[in-house]
């Protein structure tokens, strides 16, 4: 049905924290970076400095893998080191160390801009490629990859601001604060790949922000589409909004393209404009630090590769000791153990909880077969089926259930009265799906 989609459920935003701070700089800049190599979907991307070379800020210093993308230096300074450094989505990455000189010196051999109105598709895709774009919206896929895709199939482009996860508010601040940036580029992004129809989407708890770009929309002109859409998480899933926007379902196993659309997330939008615009690399991004753990919430405009141990001083550190850090919302944010962890391109929060914040109902009971978490479900899914196949080695059965579709989006976790993880059960049966029934010696 248009402007809906199944299931989703309603988490307190808690963005009182941080909705109203504008986007500012480091308190202090960061003395080194550590920009990993691992920071798209992609493979990993190959070094094109070593130790002791001097680099300017945009200057390539990896070059993509396959299917990944470009990396580029955020400080200006000297390569002292490539080596392992904790990374954000887990475990160990190869990141290059750069001791920042503090001087913040441009990229010399940085592109030329361009008129926005001349910008063609291959053109559009050299600058988008060379910046090392990827979504920023927490997939991480090579931005190029997705409009090569969408070139010439797609009718309708959506710029994905609704940023329905609890505390964030990064997207938020770039919708109210670069808004114009945002709607230049969108319009060039629907002509270069052919749709017809543009719309930026946000949700009902943003409404300065869609009277921002209301008032943009109306003094511009142009056919960029407002559409401001009832509070509800995962709205910010790409199917979901899809469904919502364009009444159109996105089949299991289909790409949006293969539906004619294309969704970008506002960061992403951003920094296709840098590109374009400035001959900018994506070097910086928006980082929204949070939680009731820290002393002063804010949206911080920081160089990739800063660690997160900077990011939470620039925030006045930390009132007390927080229960979990988490890069990304509380819904489908990863859980961190090292503030030394770097920010990387798709990292649009850092939230510290207390444990008054994170504190649950209880232990964990016996499922009562209420079926909160199957109408929950935005994919569909029937997730207490499947922790009871995987817990009863039932492999077969685990086989039928489409555990494959799950997008981590934790709603069946949040909604569940027994307290049964079943987000984190229901990743690990996906991990057993197709392995046969050997494997598990069942």
């Amino acid at each position: 049905m248009r402007g809906s989609f199944f299931g989703g459920v309603h988490p307190v935003t808690r963005k009182e924290l941080t909705r109203r701070k504008h986007l500012t700089q480091l308190d202090r800049p960061p003395e080194q970076v550590a920009i990993p190599l691992r920071m798209s979907a992609g493979e990993e991307s190959v070094p094109l400095v070593k130790p002791g070379d001097l680099v300017e800020v945009g200057q390539p210093i990896a070059g993509p893998g396959p299917g990944g993308a470009a990396v580029h230096a955020s400080v200006s300074g000297r390569v002292s080191a490539i080596r392992e450094q904790p990374h954000p989505w887990g475990g160990q990455s190869v990141a290059v160390v750069i001791r920042n000189d503090g001087q913040d010196t441009p990229w010399s051999g940085r592109p030329e801009p361009v008129i926005l109105e001349e910008v063609t598709l291959d053109l559009l895709l050299d600058r988008v490629r060379e910046a090392g774009v990827v979504g920023m919206g927490g997939g991480a896929v090579p931005t190029v990859q997705k409009l090569e895709q969408a070139a010439g199939k797609v009718d309708t482009v959506i710029i994905n601001g609704a940023e329905c996860e609890p505390y964030v508010t990064a997207d938020h601040r770039l919708l109210l604060e670069r808004s114009d940036q945002i709607l230049q580029v969108t319009q060039v992004l629907a002509r270069c790949l052919g749709a017809h129809r543009a719309v930026v989407v946000t949700e009902g708890d943003k409404l300065n922000a869609a009277e921002v770009i209301e008032r943009r929309l109306r003094k511009r002109g142009g056919k960029v589409e407002l559409r401001t859409l009832r509070t509800r998480y995962p709205l910010g899933g790409e199917k979901q909004i899809i469904q919502t926007v364009t009444g159109r379902e996105v089949p299991l196993g289909k790409a949006a393209w293969e539906e004619k659309c294309l969704v970008l997330n506002v960061a992403t939008v951003f920094a296709i404009q840098e590109a374009l615009v400035k001959g900018k690399a994506l070097t910086h991004r928006a980082v929204t630090v949070t939680g009731g753990a820290v002393v002063r919430p804010r949206n911080l405009w920081v160089p990739i590769g800063t660690p997160l141990r900077v990011l939470l001083e620039s925030a006045g550190g930390l009132r007390e000791r927080p229960e979990l850090i988490l890069t990304g919302g509380p819904m489908m944010g990863v859980a961190q153990e090292d503030l030394e962890a770097p920010v990387v391109k798709n990292t649009n929060c850092v939230v510290c909880l207390t444990q008054e914040e994170r504190r649950r109902a209880g232990p964990e009971g016996v499922c009562i077969r209420c079926g909160k978490c199957v109408a929950a479900c935005p994919m569909h899914l029937a997730p207490m089926f499947i922790a009871r196949a995987l817990r009863q080695r039932e492999w077969r059965q685990l086989d039928r259930l489409h555990v494959e579709d799950c997008i981590s989006c934790g709603c069946c976790s949040y909604i569940c009265p027994a307290q049964i993880p079943l987000v984190d059960l229901v990743r690990q049966a996906a991990k057993h799906v197709g392995k046969g029934v050997d494997s598990y010696g069942a």
